[in-house]
């Protein structure tokens, strides 16, 4: 199933805004790379659960987690970086150390659909956990 990314208008307005202001200095090129790199990084986003695992694109990169190594998902607050285009953001772990922010349109039916394919998780509150947890 594919799930959309979720888009805040504050943030359009904040990329749209950094973009402005090279082009008002009379510096157009500058906007427009800008604008062009931001497109190419982060969009489109989207979140595909496949039979085999999680398919994630933002931009022209395609991340693949596999179920079995997922051992986290639940919503976050962190504010470190990431591509996600929202501050609703949940936070998918795998590994010993792997992590990603995303930021699905409808967070619930992203986790039910993921919850549905991977096992080795079960439900606490808000959050996926391993269930030997």
């Amino acid at each position: 199933m594919r799930h959309g990314a979720k888009i805040d208008s504050w943030i359009i307005v904040a990329v749209l805004t950094g973009t402005l202001v090279p082009v008002l200095s009379h510096v157009y090129w500058a906007g427009g790379l800008v604008l062009a790199i931001l497109l190419v990084a982060i969009y489109p986003q989207s979140y595909e659960t496949t039979p085999a695992g999680l398919l994630i694109q933002s931009g022209l990169t395609r991340r693949f987690i596999p179920y079995e190594a997922i051992t986290f998902i639940g919503p976050s607050s962190d504010a470190h970086s990431s591509v996600a285009l929202s501050a609703d953001r949940i936070k998918i772990q795998w590994g010993r150390s792997s992590e990603l922010l995303i930021a699905p349109a409808d967070a619930d039916r992203f986790c039910a659909d993921v919850a549905a394919r991977a096992p080795q998780l079960c439900k606490r509150g808000p959050n996926l956990i391993l269930s030997s947890i």
